[in-house]
């Protein structure tokens, strides 16, 4: 999901979660397949709960902030750091003129390293149609001359998509979550499940269906 460059205000990351979008291959380079999860959570206050709650509501019927995961969606951020893509979450800045602001569970950083933002049990807003079913993950990657080029990107680039690829099969084990219902956000509106009250679509076009077939065919 691309995500705009973070307000000034932004919050800054939290020490204690670790060196986000820090690049040092002795301490955060894993191998490629390899799983290192570094919690670095966003701030989810109550009041942010409810406003997710909120949009739940208008958007799918009830009124829910929590999440019992059946779908992952990927995504890409269209920016150059994890640390600037969990600032932008952080900020819970209204996105369409709603609330809560947008956010994944996970970010996947280029070195292999796995950030999670967000509970799994937690809805994030992160897919029109599909937040209160799916965990959102985002892999750092900038925008370019396509969308397909940047899927490219990722999936060249053994660290990153090894990382990814265990991290999916780890959530598919955890939650029975099947193939099937590993989607991009591109191919978000085209799935069974997809569903929102007020005929809200997706717009993006990252992890196009290609590119997501690929990714599926390594699980």
């Amino acid at each position: 999901m691309p995500a705009p460059s973070p307000p000034a205000s932004a919050a800054k990351p939290a020490p204690a979660a670790g060196p986000v979008g820090r690049s040092d291959a002795a301490s955060t380079a894993p191998a490629a397949g390899a799983l290192r999860m570094v919690q670095a959570p966003i701030p989810f206050p109550d009041s942010r709960k409810q406003e997710m709650a909120a949009y739940s509501l208008r958007h799918y019927g009830t009124a829910s902030w929590q999440l019992t995961p059946t779908m992952v969606v990927l995504h890409y951020t269209a920016g150059g750091t994890a640390a600037s893509t969990r600032n932008v979450f952080s900020a819970d800045t209204p996105n369409a003129g709603e609330l809560p602001g947008t956010c994944a569970h996970f970010v996947v950083d280029k070195d292999g390293t796995v950030y999670q933002l967000v509970p799994t049990t937690v809805r994030c807003r992160h897919t029109i149609g599909l937040n209160d079913q799916a965990i959102g993950i985002e892999m750092v990657q900038e925008a370019g001359p396509s969308s397909s080029w940047a899927d490219q990107q990722i999936l060249g680039r053994p660290a990153q998509i090894g990382a990814a690829l265990a991290l999916v099969r780890q959530l598919q084990s955890t939650y029975a979550i099947a193939t099937g219902n590993v989607v991009g956000h591109a191919t978000a509106n085209s799935t069974p499940q997809f569903h929102d009250l007020t005929g809200a679509r997706n717009d993006h076009t990252d992890w196009l269906p290609a590119d997501l077939a690929v990714f599926r065919s390594r699980l």
